[in-house]
């Protein structure tokens, strides 16, 4: 045999780490084979001082063979990281040893191991050249633990003479209170079996000045045919501490967290700053699985990210949310042979100012979309001719924004306390819930609107129990969001408007307080469509109700003075002030007149004619309630009759009107409504040339003269072509006489163009006769 110590190693690496010298008085060689066959061949050709088998084997590859055939000449050692891996089923039985080994395989320590385990004929030469050029020190003892051998590397590293610890108990280098000492020699008797061979344990030497020296230790027991030895190898540790305490400290000043693991994902290390983010004990987390550890990141874009870093070995970057601690993380991962170092920062108000700027971006840019939408809604409202196309307009137009995917809108029916369906749009095929009763406490928000008379909403649909059918329905056509509006005009309901959105918290502040101007635009197009239906209908509905109210304070007055106020007519100003003509009869006075002009409404209150019996009153009222309720739903007063703290009403109503709409209105404003009678009215048919006639029929010479002289001279005109003076000098009469006759001749083209009853004062007449 050499003097070189012939190691064939069998692995799948054809490098072994670290490197090592080779060649003739190198003291050691390693030759890797990477198959079963060639370790096979080589044995048989060279043979070999040792033969070292990595873990990393198919069980079913012939290695047991192998071994069964070079055992008796050639000693097997088994290298693995999992203690616990029985050698037998990966090489054999009478395996030598199997060795733990997180670091390089060290062939060195082997190589001794085996000089001094098997009983070679020149073991003791094989030692001799391996200690002789180990870098580590080798020492060897009796079973008492004194000291009987030692290599070079031990005055080397510890300073001793060569020989000085001959003799000496191992103490002397490896001293009491070093560490755990059951590891050392000699082994406690039931202790000598193969857990206690060579397992390295970190230990404080000293040196030959008495200094502290960190080592690594690991020893075995061998026995002889003079007796039982330990040999060992003592690594210096102390620049590798150094080195790790230098970077430990380093990685605890990086600003970022930081931790590392190894290629199986487990913790190696994590630092202070990591450690607080993760909340996790730093040291009491080294050796765990990273995912048994935090279970949620399993399976999750952290997962793949570290995966595909290890398997790439390229450095990977992102941001992802972990929702078990609410906080954003930005990583940065940078692969190597050995693991994975981690660098991360939270990053969570960062990610939840860009959410509230992109949160708010998309409200104003929805926004500014629905204001659009709403520009064309009214639009097009304008040119509606009936309430269908009011409602079916503004669920097509809402539907064509890019915020909502679908828009229903419902008729209140108040006998039943529900919202009934009038139509509906949306991108697919969606059928809104036909019916929705009108209740605060329901989940729908359409008839919560109703009820409530605000704009209600659901900010996520996931929120809700999925046992209601509505919200099923929603959910499967991917709705998220849901807001209703109630639609009405000056108090009366006319519907609801229900929107529904593909995303969560769609409907903002900012989009509800958008969304509210649907109330009173699409109340005031449904309310002018009805009165332009009953403008143009050649038939009316005429009802007859009686209206009570202890507390109305015309009722109280014309009840207190003993009068009756019946209306003879009505002009409305604008939409919320009128001018009514009343006769009181029962003899009136100034107090009551006074009274009258007292109430809150009036602004207004003209004595025109008055006897002892009855005078002809005008008052100028601002939203009176019969006339301004009835204006709201397309109605006309034809009387009304106020005696004894109630009223009787005479009113017209288009057909298409809802008398039950109108009658609920008054219901919230008199203590009691009775409806007393109801029927159609049909308009008559008038041809001009009947109306003309009637006209030449009714009208005196001098009122039809004055007529034309006023129309012929611009009297009608804006600015005037001519005065009333000039035409009044024309037709050689005074100026009072001219617009005597003008108003006669207006009064009675207007009374029989509307339709209105002639009113008891002729005094057109009276004044014909003066002219």
């Amino acid at each position: 045999m050499s003097e070189e110590f012939r190691v064939l190693y069998l692995t799948a690496d054809p490098t072994p780490e670290p490197e090592l010298p080779d060649g003739p008085g190198s003291g050691l060689s390693v030759e890797t084979v990477d198959s079963v066959a060639e370790l096979d061949d080589r044995l048989r050709a060279d043979g070999a001082d040792c033969v070292v088998v990595c873990e990393d084997r198919d069980r079913d590859d012939g290695l047991a063979e192998v071994h069964e055939t070079h055992a008796e000449t050639v000693p097997f050692v088994h290298v693995t990281t999992d203690p616990a891996l029985d050698a037998t089923a990966v090489v054999g039985d009478g395996v030598l040893h199997t060795l733990t080994d997180d670091q390089p395989v060290p062939f060195r320590e082997l190589a001794a191991y085996v000089s001094t385990s098997v009983d070679f004929t020149d073991a003791a030469n094989r030692f001799a050249v391996f200690a002789h050029h180990a870098q580590d020190a080798v020492v060897t003892t009796d079973s008492d633990g004194r000291v009987t051998e030692t290599n070079p590397a031990v005055a080397d590293i510890f300073g001793f003479e060569d020989g000085e610890l001959e003799g000496e108990d191992l103490s002397r280098l490896l001293p009491e209170d070093g560490g755990d000492r059951t590891l050392l020699p000699p082994f406690a008797p039931d202790d000598e079996g193969p857990a206690r061979q060579w397992q390295p344990v970190r230990f404080t030497a000293t040196d030959a000045d008495g200094d502290d020296v960190p080592v690594l230790v690991t020893f075995g027991r061998f026995e002889t045919t003079s007796g039982i030895h330990y040999t060992g190898v003592i690594r210096d540790v102390s620049q590798r501490e150094r080195l790790e305490s230098e970077l430990e400290s380093h990685l605890e000043r990086v600003t970022d967290a930081f931790f590392a693991l190894d290629t199986e994902f487990r913790f190696r290390y994590v630092n202070e700053r990591a450690a607080e983010l993760i909340e996790v004990d730093g040291d009491a987390v080294v050796g765990d699985l990273v995912w048994d550890r935090f279970p949620e990141a399993a399976d999750s874009r952290f997962q793949a990210k570290y995966e595909h870093a290890l398997e790439t070995q390229e450095a990977v970057s992102f941001e992802e949310y972990f929702p078990p601690l609410s906080t954003w993380f930005s990583v940065r991962a940078y692969p190597s042979e050995t693991g994975l170092s981690v660098y991360f920062r939270d990053v969570t108000e960062r990610k939840e100012r860009e959410q509230a700027l992109e949160r708010k971006r998309d409200e104003l840019e929805g926004l500014a979309q629905l204001n659009r939408v709403l520009q064309q809604v009214n639009e097009t409202l304008v040119n509606a001719a009936n309430r269908t196309m009011v409602e079916q307009t503004v669920c097509e137009e809402l539907v064509e924004s890019s915020l909502f995917a679908a828009a229903w809108l419902g008729r209140v029916d108040s006998r039943r306390d529900t919202v009934e369906l009038a139509t509906s749009a949306a991108h697919d095929e969606f059928e809104p819930e036909a019916r929705v009763p009108v209740s605060e406490v329901v989940t729908h928000p359409a008839g919560q609107a109703v009820a409530s008379q605000s704009v209600e909403r659901v900010d996520d649909l996931a929120s809700l129990d999925s046992g209601d059918p509505w919200v099923e329905v929603a959910r499967e056509h991917g709705f998220r969001s849901v807001a209703a509006v109630p639609v009405s005009y000056k108090g009366s309901q006319y519907g609801v408007v229900t929107v529904f959105a593909t995303k969560p918290g769609v409907f903002t502040e900012g989009v509800v307080e958008a969304l509210s101007q649907l109330r009173n635009v699409v109340g005031l197009a449904i309310n002018a469509t009805e009165r332009r239906a009953a403008l143009i209908a050649d038939g009316t509905i005429q009802i007859e109700l009686t209206l009570r109210d202890a507390t109305n304070p015309l009722f109280r007055a014309v009840d207190e003075n003993g009068v009756t106020a019946t209306l003879e007519g009505a002009t409305a100003l604008d939409d919320h002030t009128f001018v009514e003509y009343f006769t009181i009869t029962g003899g009136p006075d100034e107090s009551f007149f006074d009274t009258v002009r007292s109430f809150d409404h009036v602004e207004g209150c003209s004595v025109l004619e008055q006897d002892s019996d009855e005078a002809l009153v005008t008052l100028t009222v601002v939203d009176p309630p019969i006339s301004t309720q009835l204006a709201e739903h397309g109605g006309t007063v034809r009387r009304i009759v106020v005696e004894d703290r109630s009223a009787e009403l005479v009113a017209e109503l288009p057909k298409s009107g809802s008398i039950r709409s109108l009658i609920d209105s008054f219901e919230q404003t008199f203590d009691s409504v009775d409806l007393r009678a109801k029927r159609e009215r049909k308009r008559p048919e008038r041809r001009v040339s009947e109306f003309r006639s009637t006209l030449e029929e009714q009208l005196t010479d001098r009122q039809r003269e004055a007529l034309e002289a006023a129309l012929q001279d611009g009297y009608f005109e804006w600015p005037r072509e001519s005065d009333a003076e000039e035409i009044a000098a024309t037709l050689d009469i005074s100026s009072p006489t001219f617009h005597e006759h003008l108003r006669a001749a207006q009064q009675k083209l207007f009374t029989d163009l509307f339709d209105v009853p002639a009113p008891d004062h002729e005094r057109d007449v009276r004044a014909g006769e003066r002219s």
